[in-house]
C-alpha cells in the first residue's frame, strides 16, 4: 500500500492534468471531498492555489468539525454540503468512479454542482462512453437524455438498476455451473471451504469451522486479507494487525492463508487458492478481485454477517455485494420478512438459519444459567460521526461511566470497546493519543479490559452489560441478563427483530437517565424488566437454535448430500 503517490500521479500525468483542470474551473467555486492521504499528498507536492478552494469534506469530519481547518480549508461536514455555494464538487480519492455515480445519482443528483476528479486514471472512468456502453449491452437509446444534463440522474438511476440486474444474472448462472461441479467433486474428495475476513474481532464461525473440520465432506480454510480502503491509517491497513490477525488463527490450529501479498502490495485474487465455497463475513470494503461478483464463477459465494442485523437500514441487505450471494444465512423470519420486501431480488438467495455466535448459548445453555453473575460490562461502539449507523453514545456518557466505575470498586468490571473506538476517538480529534492511552490505562487499573474476539466467558459470568452496540443487544438477550441500553438520538432505526429486544432494555438517552438505572439496575439489582425480557426470549427461540449444523446442513444439501 504505502502513501507515496509519486509513481501513480507521474503514471497518469497529473501535471499535464491539473493544468487543464485549472482552465476548466477558472472562477468557479470549489469544494474539495476526500481529505485522505492522497489528497495529502497532492497537497503537499502540488500548488494548488489556481484552484478556487473555498472548503473541504469528508465523511471523518463530523458536525462539531464545522468552520475548523484542515490544510488551510474550511470544513464541511457531509451532511451539509448542499448548503454551500459552490460550482463543483472535486472529488480528491485516487479511486472515485463509486463515489462519482453516488453523488450524481443520489446525493446530489437535485443540484446543479459539477461533480468532477481531482485526478483521472489512465483508464479513467468516463460517464458518457459508460452510458455508450451500456447503450449498446442493452440496446437502450439514451441520446435524448444525455442531452439534458438534469435527466442525468433519472439516467444513472437507471443504469444502478441494470447493473444490479445483471450482478444477479451473472451470479445466478455462474452458481449454476459450480454447483453442478461441485455436486460431481463431492463424491470424490473433499469440498474447500475458505472462511474470508481481516480481523480476529470479526471471527463469528467458529462454530462452523469446528462441524467442517469434523465432517468427511469439507476442508476449511481461513482467508486473512485487508479492506478495499485509502484510508491507510485504518488499523486493519496496517501490516502489523494482519500479521496479529494470522497469527491468532495459526495459534489455534487453523489452516491459515494470507489473501494480501505484503511485498508487491497488492491483494490476491481468490481463485488462486481454489476454493469451492466461499463464505464471507463483513459486505464493505472488499477488494474487486476478491468480492463475491468476482469469485462467482469459481466459488458459490456466501455470507455469514460477523454482527448479528439489527439496523432497518440498507447497509445490511441493500449493497451490491448482498446481490452478489449465492447464500446470505440470517437470523429469522421477522428479518427475513423484512429484508425480502425491500431487496431487488425479493429474498431470493436468504436463509433462515440463526446466527453461529449465539450457538454458544445453545450448547452451554445449563452450564450459563449456573454461572456466577458477577461481572458488569461496559462496551462502547465506535460509529462517533457515522452518517450510516451513529450508534456511538460515548461524547456524553464514556468518561461518566468511567467515574462510577472508579467510585464502585466492589463492583467486578470488564471493559469491552469496539475494536476500532480508539482509531474513531483519533481520527474524529475527540482525543488526542495521550488521552486515549490513559483513558485506557484508567479502565486497566479498575477492570479487565478485552479487546479480542472470543468474548463469551465474559458474557456468561456477566450481572449486566451497558452497551450502545448492535449485536451485542441480540446476543446478550440469551445470558437473560439486563442491559442498560445508551441510545444515540441520531442513530439509524433497528429492524423489527432488535426493535422487540430493545423494549425489554433500560434505555438511556441521556446522563440523568443513566444515573438513574445504574442506581437502580446495577446498585440495587433491580431488574423489573426481567420477565418481560423472558418472555421475549422465549418467542423468539433464539437459544434454540444451532445455526453451524443448519448452515451446514444446508449446504450439504445443495451439494445433494
Amino acid at each position: 500500500m504505502g502513501s507515496d503517490f509519486s509513481k501513480y500521479v507521474e503514471d497518469i500525468n497529473f501535471k499535464s492534468q491539473y493544468k487543464s483542470l485549472v482552465k476548466k474551473l477558472k472562477n468557479k467555486r470549489i469544494l474539495v471531498y476526500g481529505a485522505g492521504s492522497f489528497f495529502q499528498y497532492i497537497y503537499k507536492n502540488y500548488d494548488l492555489s489556481a484552484l478556487n478552494v473555498v472548503a473541504i469534506s469528508d465523511l471523518k469530519f463530523g458536525e462539531q468539525d464545522e468552520g475548523k481547518d484542515f490544510l488551510g480549508y474550511k470544513i464541511v461536514p457531509f451532511s451539509k454540503i448542499k448548503s454551500q455555494k459552490i460550482d463543483v464538487i472535486l472529488l480528491a480519492m485516487q479511486h472515485c468512479k463509486k463515489v462519482w455515480l453516488d453523488f450524481e445519482a443520489n446525493s446530489f443528483n437535485e443540484t446543479d454542482f459539477k461533480i468532477l476528479p481531482l485526478a483521472k486514471q489512465n483508464k479513467n472512468f468516463n460517464f458518457k462512453n459508460f452510458c455508450n456502453l451500456v447503450t449498446l449491452l442493452h440496446r437502450v437509446n439514451w441520446a435524448e437524455i444525455l442531452k439534458n444534463k438534469r435527466k442525468l440522474p433519472t439516467l444513472l438511476k437507471e443504469l444502478n438498476y441494470l447493473s444490479k440486474i445483471k450482478i444477479m444474472k451473472l451470479v445466478k448462472s455462474n452458481s449454476k455451473k459450480v454447483l453442478s461441479r461441485l455436486r460431481k467433486k463431492v463424491k470424490k474428495e473433499k469440498i474447500k471451504v475458505c472462511f474470508t475476513l481481516h480481523q480476529a474481532s470479526k471471527w463469528k464461525c467458529e462454530t462452523i469451522y469446528q462441524l467442517m473440520i469434523e465432517s468427511e465432506y469439507f476442508e476449511p480454510y481461513i482467508i486473512v486479507t485487508i479492506p478495499n480502503t485509502e484510508n491507510l491509517d485504518y488499523p486493519s491497513m496496517q501490516k502489523q494487525h494482519f500479521d496479529e490477525t494470522v497469527k491468532f488463527f495459526k495459534d489455534r490450529g487453523y489452516r491459515v492463508i494470507e489473501g494480501y501479498d505484503w511485498n508487491s502490495k497488492k491483494y490476491i485474487h481468490f481463485k488462486k487458492f481454489k476454493p469451492d465455497i466461499i463464505i464471507y463475513q463483513q459486505p464493505w470494503n472488499v477488494e474487486e478481485t476478491q468480492e463475491p461478483a468476482a469469485m462467482s464463477k469459481y466459488a458459490l459465494t456466501c455470507y455469514v454477517p460477523y454482527f448479528i442485523a439489527n439496523a432497518g437500514n440498507e447497509i445490511e441487505y441493500g449493497l451490491d455485494f448482498h446481490l452478489q450471494l449465492y447464500r446470505h444465512y440470517i437470523l429469522n423470519n421477522e428479518i427475513y420478512n423484512f429484508y425480502s420486501s425491500k431487496m431487488l431480488n425479493k429474498g431470493s438467495n436468504l436463509k433462515i438459519a440463526g446466527h453461529p455466535q449465539l450457538d454458544y448459548f445453545f450448547l452451554n445453555r445449563e452450564e450459563i444459567d449456573k454461572a456466577q453473575k458477577k461481572h458488569v460490562i461496559y462496551a462502547p461502539h465506535w460509529s462517533i460521526n457515522v452518517p450510516v449507523e451513529n450508534y456511538s453514545t460515548f461524547l456524553w456518557n464514556g468518561k461518566y461511566i468511567l467515574e462510577f466505575a472508579k467510585s464502585h470498586p466492589e463492583i467486578s468490571w470488564v471493559f469491552k470497546p469496539h475494536p476500532i473506538l480508539k482509531y474513531r476517538l483519533k481520527n474524529q480529534g475527540i482525543m488526542s493519543e495521550n488521552e486515549i492511552e490513559e483513558y485506557w490505562n484508567e479502565w486497566a487499573k479498575i477492570a479487565t479490559v478485552y479487546e479480542t474476539g472470543d468474548y463469551m466467558d465474559f458474557f456468561k459470568n456477566a450481572y449486566a452489560m451497558i452497551t450502545d452496540c448492535g449485536s451485542f443487544l441480540t446476543e446478550f438477550l440469551l445470558t437473560k441478563q439486563p442491559v442498560i441500553h445508551l441510545v444515540s438520538s441520531s442513530a439509524i432505526p433497528y429492524n423489527p427483530s432488535a426493535e422487540k429486544i430493545v423494549k425489554t432494555y433500560y434505555q438511556a438517552h441521556n446522563v440523568d437517565e443513566l444515573e438513574n438505572f445504574l442506581k437502580t439496575v446495577i446498585i440495587d439489582k433491580n431488574d423489573y424488566l426481567k420477565e418481560k425480557r423472558l418472555s421475549l426470549l422465549k418467542e423468539m427461540k433464539l437459544d434454540e437454535c444451532y445455526a453451524a449444523k443448519n448452515i451446514v446442513d444446508d449446504i450439504k444439501k445443495e451439494l445433494g448430500l
